[in-house]
């Protein structure tokens, strides 16, 4: 069977197997990578027998050496049973909630579908490129198929100037809008490299090309500084969103509205004021919004984010440069129980203190994104063992080739 993180499980000569790469049924020669108390980590070498149906016919060439994605053995039409499956074993430690992943509807996406990504430069071998699976090198990343078909054009002409101009370590940040000829993109530092990024590592107007409409640098905090051009992008939703590059969002070009629309429709046309506590440049209170005209208090701790998010709803109160637990923790006595609040935490979930102190101020209803089923499911469980009730759940592939898959769920107090 698929277990968290995406392996499968086995058991062969006592021990129990974690393999990468492999699908349930199918019988595999794997190559240990690591032991561990009765425990082997390994990595499929080649499927000897009974290939799953939701392995790909034609397998991505890059496959067990890119880490980009760690499911590029699963065709993401064939393999959709396959992801919620996964996504119902890492959420097992409660029964109910696994029940219900098991059974929600799933949103698929093609390939080609980020249109934000973060890819490393070496400069020893002059390679941009996702990291290897579990490796600080470089691996080549053409053809790709899960990021978008304007950056892969731009690949060459982004490499060969940094091969002219860049002798260090660097992250290069990618960021396109609606109109995939506004694309931005940033340097910033990386593991092991400067701390500071030179100005004059940043690539020229006239090399990269048309469809870069703007370059620059990011300090470690994600703010742009010097460079040239736009530094965001924009959104052409129902209400139009400005990105900075270097800021969270949700990147994928197929599932974006269907995301969005979705929101809309659980927020509803209710009067209810909305908080939304880790708020990014505004995604989700935009979409409560567009859906009713309704009190909006957004909190984000990026500055950039947050300064865009006032931009982007003119009418909220933007809680800047503060996190979700201060701000609970500091207007609890004045938060009102009829209230939508919108959480969407990153994968390691919220804290402990901001799940008491949601149970302690008892909003009616709490719209949940969560990027990883287990973290999502114990946050989501915590809430049930404190009086509220699942009453909507859907999955959206936001990163096909990937295990990971994005939850949307309702709670409500019961």
């Amino acid at each position: 069977k698929l277990i968290g993180g995406g392996r499968a499980l086995a058991h062969h000569d006592g021990s129990t197997w974690m393999v990468s790469g492999a699908l349930p049924g199918e019988e595999v020669l794997a190559e240990p990578t690591r032991r561990r108390a009765g425990i082997v980590e390994a990595r499929t070498l080649e499927v000897a027998d009974r290939p799953n149906p939701a392995r790909p016919d034609d397998p991505c060439p890059q496959s067990g050496v890119c880490g980009g994605c760690d499911w590029p053995h699963v065709d993401p039409h064939r393999g959709v049973e396959l992801k919620r499956s996964a996504a119902a074993e890492a959420a097992r430690k409660f029964p109910d909630l696994a029940a219900a992943i098991e059974t929600a509807a799933i949103h698929e996406s093609p390939g080609g579908s980020r249109l934000r990504a973060r890819l490393h430069w070496d400069p020893l071998i002059s390679r941009l490129g996702f990291f290897e699976e579990r490796s600080r090198s470089v691996a080549a990343i053409d053809p790709c198929r899960i990021l978008s078909p304007t950056l892969m054009a731009a690949l060459p002409a982004i490499t060969g100037s940094l091969a002219g101009r860049c002798s260090e370590r660097v992250d290069v940040e990618w960021l396109e809008g609606t109109d995939p000829g506004r694309a931005v993109a940033a340097l910033r530092p990386a593991k092991g490299g400067p701390k500071n990024v030179d100005a004059s590592w940043v690539p020229t107007r006239d090399e990269t090309g048309q469809s870069v409409a703007g370059f620059h640098k990011l300090s470690r905090s994600g703010v742009a500084r010097a460079g040239w051009g736009k530094n965001e992008v924009r959104f052409e939703l129902p209400v139009p969103l400005s990105v900075p590059v270097g800021s969270f969002f949700q990147g994928n070009r197929h599932l974006l509205e269907p995301l969005f629309s979705k929101m809309a429709g659980l927020g509803g046309p209710g009067a209810e004021p909305l908080f939304d506590l880790h708020a990014g440049v505004g995604f989700l209170a935009a979409a409560a919004f567009s859906a009713g005209d309704r009190e909006l208090n957004l909190v984000e701790p990026h500055y950039p984010a947050a300064q865009a998010a006032e931009r982007n709803l003119p009418g909220a109160r933007v809680a800047v440069g503060c996190t979700a637990e201060e701000y609970v923790a500091n207007s609890r006595k004045v938060l009102p129980q009829d209230a939508l609040v919108l959480t969407d935490p990153p994968r390691t979930g919220m804290t402990r203190a901001l799940v008491a102190d949601l149970a302690s101020w008892k909003p009616r209803r709490i719209l949940m994104l969560g990027c990883d089923p287990a973290t999502w499911a114990r946050d989501a469980g915590s809430l049930c063992e404190h009086g509220y009730r699942l009453v909507h759940l859907e999955l959206f592939d936001l990163f096909p080739f990937t295990h990971h898959v994005e939850i949307v769920a309702m709670l409500e107090t019961a």
